[in-house]
């Protein structure tokens, strides 16, 4: 008896589902779609309502137009890419933009697939002036491809030039992750001009200090006022001999090694000088040789 009456309220229940499951197929939702149908005429049918064809073509062209505006106005797309060596050969155009004396590496690390879209991952490390990696950081920054960068590793240190001389540059190291698309129907180039030329900008170096490691050496031979002595001096004019023997006349504001000629105070018969010696401004005054020796 008991599986009997399982048996009937089962059928029952059945038989509910099946009559719901038909009032939402067959009723409510053609309902629905009937009304997205008149809706989609209704729209089509105003969109040709007594227009002509040239102005039925205008006005789709009018909003292909607004719509290829807003893809413009757009800061950053995420790119098309056929291949993923297309995504390496942009990251080192860009590279080739700065200073070749800058030594940089690149490296691929890894590959992560999104769906619709992918992202190349790159290790950039190498070493040069600061400049030059401020530089390649904004590059990737204020370009229209969508980047992303991650500064791992910045110090400073010191190098030896063609010359010999000491000079501050900095070890670095950077992970970048490209993005794009291999979807055609996501390729926006028909109607984006990507930019492709961007300038290098250069700033300050944060890194350079204020007391130099050592002095330049005198390549262009200019007047050195250490050892020196003033031979003669005139209102506008000073004649000195420096300590090789070597003579020189100049005159106010002229250049010298290591600075300039700043002053010459013809009514006390000495000239004076400002130095830069790495970072350290001495001021050094000399006196007519005859003067001192009266003194």
């Amino acid at each position: 008896m008991k599986r009997r009456n399982r048996r009937f309220v089962l059928i029952i229940l059945i038989i509910i589902t099946a009559i719901t499951s038909y009032y939402f197929v067959e009723y409510s939702y053609k309902k629905e779609v009937e009304s997205l149908t008149i809706k989609q005429a209704s729209e089509t049918e105003h969109l040709f309502e007594n227009k002509t064809p040239s102005e039925v073509i205008s006005l789709i062209q009018m909003k292909i137009d607004t719509l290829e505006k807003k893809i413009k106005n757009q800061p950053k797309i995420i790119p098309y890419y056929s291949t993923p060596i297309q995504v390496y050969e942009k990251i080192i155009q860009t590279i080739n933009l700065l200073d070749q004396k800058t030594e940089i590496n690149i490296e691929k690390l890894a590959s992560t697939d999104l769906g619709d879209f992918k992202v190349e991952k790159f290790q950039i490390h190498g070493e040069g002036n600061f400049q030059d990696l401020f530089s390649l950081i904004s590059l990737f920054e204020t370009s229209s491809e969508l980047y992303k960068i991650n500064v791992k590793e910045i110090k400073q240190t010191y190098s030896q030039d063609d010359k010999g001389n000491m000079q501050e540059i900095v070890v670095f190291k950077l992970l970048l992750e490209a993005y794009y698309t291999q979807k055609p129907e996501f390729n926006f180039d028909s109607v984006l001009t990507r930019r492709n030329l961007r300038s290098v900008v250069y700033i300050d170096n944060f890194f350079e200090s204020i007391i130099k490691l050592d002095i330049p050496p005198n390549d262009e031979g200019l007047f050195e006022v250490d050892g020196s002595k003033l031979l003669a001096i005139m209102p506008d004019a000073v004649y000195l001999v420096d300590k090789k023997g070597n003579s020189y006349t100049l005159t106010e504001g002229e250049e010298v090694y290591l600075g300039y000629l700043t002053k010459i105070d013809y009514q006390n018969h000495t000239c004076e000088f400002l130095l830069n010696k790495g970072g350290i401004l001495e001021r050094v005054t000399l006196h007519l040789a005859d003067k001192e020796i009266q003194k």
